[in-house]
């Protein structure tokens, strides 16, 4: 009988996230997202271990005279997940 070694791999998931408030609730709404299955990929099987941001972004509203204001912060984050095969 073959014993059953189990590989353990880690995948690497980009998501954006945004808000209307800033950079940091930002990231905390793209991590919140990362268990949802997104075209057909299911995240459930993932253990998630470590984030980074990649990129800050955002939204300008100008408002002709108006001082310019932000309307959306983004943030472009990496997640690594681990599961076993």
């Amino acid at each position: 009988m073959l014993a059953q070694h189990s590989i353990e791999h880690q995948d690497a998931i980009r998501v954006i996230g945004s808000s209307e408030n800033s950079f940091d609730e930002a990231v905390a709404n793209g991590i919140s997202t990362i268990k949802e299955a997104h075209g057909g990929t299911p995240r459930v099987h993932l253990d998630f271990v470590s984030f980074e941001v990649v990129q800050l972004q955002g939204v300008i509203q100008d408002g002709g005279r108006e001082r310019p204001q932000v309307r959306i912060y983004q943030a472009v984050i990496d997640v690594v997940g681990v599961h076993r095969h």
